[in-house]
C-alpha cells in the first residue's frame, strides 16, 4: 500500500508595515528632499529678492523706522562671504546651517511685533503696505510649494508646474484673505480702544470716561487673543488646507487651521519640534554641499585670476558674494513649507480620520464633452439612429432600402 502524497501548505509570513505602522517616517525622510529641490530654493530665491525690492519700495514711500531692525535683514544680508564657511574644515565641508523652523516662522511675523513694540504713524503706513506685499507675494508662492508637497507626501506623485500654478492662480485670493481676515478683524475690535485713547485726551472728565469704558474693552482680549492665535500658528495650515481640499476657500482654510491647532495642540507642538531638528538636520547638509562647490569654484578662479574672489572688485562682487547667503535662507523658506504640508496632513488624519492620500488632485480645468454622433435621416423620412437599439419612433414595418420584396 503506497503512502498518499502529503500536500505541502505553504506558510503565511507576516511582515510589519512600518510606514503604516509609523506615518510620520515617511513625511519625514520625504519632506527633506522635496524641500531641497532646485525648482522650489529657486522659486523660494526670486521670492526672496520680489520681497526686497517690495521693502526697498516701501521704505522709499515712508522712509526707514529705526525701531525695525527686522526690515533691514529680511534676506540675512549680513551674512558675509567669509561668515557663510567654516575656515577650519578641510576642503570647505562645513558651513554655517540654514535659518532653524520657528526662525523663518518669525521672518512673517517680525514686522508686525517690532512695529507692535514701537507703534509711530510712518511706521504704521510702513508696515501695513510691507505686510501687504509679503501676503502677496508668499501667498503665491506657498501655496505652489504647498500644494507641490502634498501631492508628493500624500499621493506618491509629482505634480507638474503648471497644474500648480493653475490651481492657486484660482485660489490665490482665498489664500490671502485666509491670512488676512483674521488680522483684520483684530484691528476691527482695535478700533475702540484707539477712539478711547483719544477720548481720554480730553482735560477732566476724558480719563474717567475712558476708564469706565475701558473695563468692558479689556475683556475682548480673548477674542483678540484667539485671533492672534488662529493668525500666528495657523496661517500655514490655512494654506495647506486651500490648496488640499477639493473646492477649498479661505473659510475652509480658516476652520481647519482653527480646528487642528485648538483640538490638537500637543500633536502640533511634537511635529513642529520634530520638524525643527530636520531642519537642522537638512540645512546643514544643504550648506555643506552648496559651500564646497563654492570652494571648487573660488579656488578655480583664484588660479587663473590675479586677484581672490572674495576681494573681487567689480559691479560683481556684490552680487557674488549675496547668492550663497540667498540660497542658505531660500531652503529654510522651502522647507518651512514642506514641513507645514507634513503638519497639516498628519493632523487632518488625528482629526478628520482622513487619509494621507486623499488630496484633490483635479486641476480645474474644464474640458468639453465629446459631441454626440449624428443620426441619418433615410429618403422615406424615418429616423435611423446610428447605434445602439432601433428607435420607438421609427415604423415597425420599415424595411431598409436594399431588402428584397416577398
Amino acid at each position: 500500500m503506497k503512502d498518499s502524497p502529503v500536500d505541502t501548505v505553504a506558510t503565511p509570513k507576516v511582515a510589519i508595515d512600518w510606514y503604516r505602522v509609523t506615518p510620520w517616517w515617511p513625511f519625514a525622510s520625504q519632506s527633506i528632499v522635496i524641500s531641497w529641490r532646485a525648482t522650489h530654493i529657486l522659486l523660494c530665491a526670486a521670492a526672496l529678492l520680489l520681497t526686497q525690492v517690495w521693502m526697498s519700495i516701501c521704505r522709499g514711500m515712508f522712509g526707514s523706522e529705526p525701531g525695525l531692525p527686522v526690515f533691514q535683514d529680511w534676506i540675512a544680508p549680513q551674512r558675509t562671504f567669509e561668515k557663510a564657511t567654516f575656515e577650519n574644515f578641510p576642503f570647505g565641508l562645513g558651513a554655517q546651517g540654514t535659518e532653524s523652523l520657528l526662525v523663518v516662522w518669525q521672518r512673517f511675523l517680525f514686522p508686525v511685533f517690532e512695529w507692535l513694540s514701537n507703534p509711530t504713524l510712518n511706521g504704521t503706513a510702513f508696515c501695513l503696505s510691507f505686510m501687504i506685499g509679503i501676503i502677496a507675494i508668499w501667498s503665491f508662492v506657498g501655496g505652489c510649494l504647498a500644494r507641490r508637497s502634498v501631492v508628493d507626501l500624500g499621493s506618491k506623485m509629482t505634480a507638474s508646474w503648471a497644474d500648480c500654478f493653475r490651481l492657486v492662480l484660482r485660489r490665490w485670493q482665498s489664500i490671502a484673505w485666509s491670512v488676512t481676515m483674521p488680522s483684520g478683524l483684530i484691528l476691527l475690535i482695535a478700533v475702540g480702544p484707539l477712539i478711547l485713547g483719544w477720548l481720554s485726551n480730553i482735560p477732566a472728565i476724558g480719563p474717567w470716561i475712558a476708564g469706565l469704558l475701558m473695563i468692558p474693552t479689556v475683556l475682548l482680549c480673548i477674542g483678540i487673543g484667539w485671533c492672534a492665535a488662529i493668525t500666528l500658528f495657523g496661517f500655514p495650515l490655512s494654506v495647506c488646507a486651500i490648496v488640499t481640499e477639493r473646492g477649498a476657500d479661505a473659510y475652509d482654510g480658516i476652520s481647519r487651521s482653527a480646528a487642528y491647532t485648538f483640538q490638537r495642540p500637543l500633536t502640533l507642538a511634537l511635529c513642529v519640534i520634530a520638524a525643527g531638528f530636520l531642519s537642522n538636520v537638512g540645512g546643514t547638509l544643504f550648506s555643506i554641499v552648496l559651500t564646497t562647490g563654492l570652494r571648487v569654484i573660488e579656488a578655480a578662479f583664484d588660479i587663473g585670476s590675479f586677484s581672490s574672489l572674495r576681494d573681487f572688485e567689480s559691479m560683481w562682487g556684490p552680487i557674488l558674494r549675496g547668492i550663497v547667503p540667498l540660497l542658505l535662507a531660500a531652503y529654510g523658506l522651502s522647507y518651512f513649507w514642506t514641513a507645514s504640508a507634513a503638519t497639516y496632513l498628519i493632523l487632518r488624519k488625528d482629526v478628520d480620520h482622513a487619509e494621507f492620500d486623499l488630496v484633490d488632485m483635479e486641476t480645474e480645468e474644464r474640458k468639453s464633452l465629446p459631441e454626440l454622433p449624428k443620426a441619418e435621416l433615410p429618403k422615406g423620412g424615418a429616423v435611423i439612429p446610428t447605434s445602439g437599439t432601433p428607435s420607438s419612433d421609427a415604423p415597425s414595418n420599415a424595411l431598409p432600402e436594399n431588402s428584397a420584396e416577398g
